[in-house]
């Protein structure tokens, strides 16, 4: 298991909260960026470890679809993506369970 320090975890749940609360479509274009740039470098900070190669490599897809289709990376952002990226993160280090177990 990739495990996740105390502070890892903080870094994780908090970009997952400020996520949370970017309002939809244009009254969120503000906080796109900031938000996004935060994500990417928690992202870098504590995806290490063979247990997370397949997130790494969606991270990655992401941070090209952001350089690429602005838009599209919006509707992705919107949809929520980055959030479920954090949080199997947060299952995959031991932190959290995932919706399977919870059922």
């Amino acid at each position: 298991m990739a495990t996740l320090s105390a502070v890892e975890t903080e870094q994780l749940r908090d970009i997952r909260s400020r996520l949370n609360r970017v309002p939809k479509g244009s009254l969120g274009d503000k906080s796109v960026g900031p938000l996004s740039k935060g994500f990417f470098d928690v992202c870098a900070r504590t995806f290490e470890g063979p247990q997370v190669a397949d997130l790494r490599r969606e991270v990655a897809e992401l941070a090209a679809l952001k350089a690429s289709d602005p838009a599209a990376f919006r509707k992705a952002f919107d949809a929520g993506v980055l959030q479920a990226i954090v949080t199997r993160r947060l299952v995959i280090g031991g932190r959290e369970r995932s919706s399977e177990e919870v059922t």
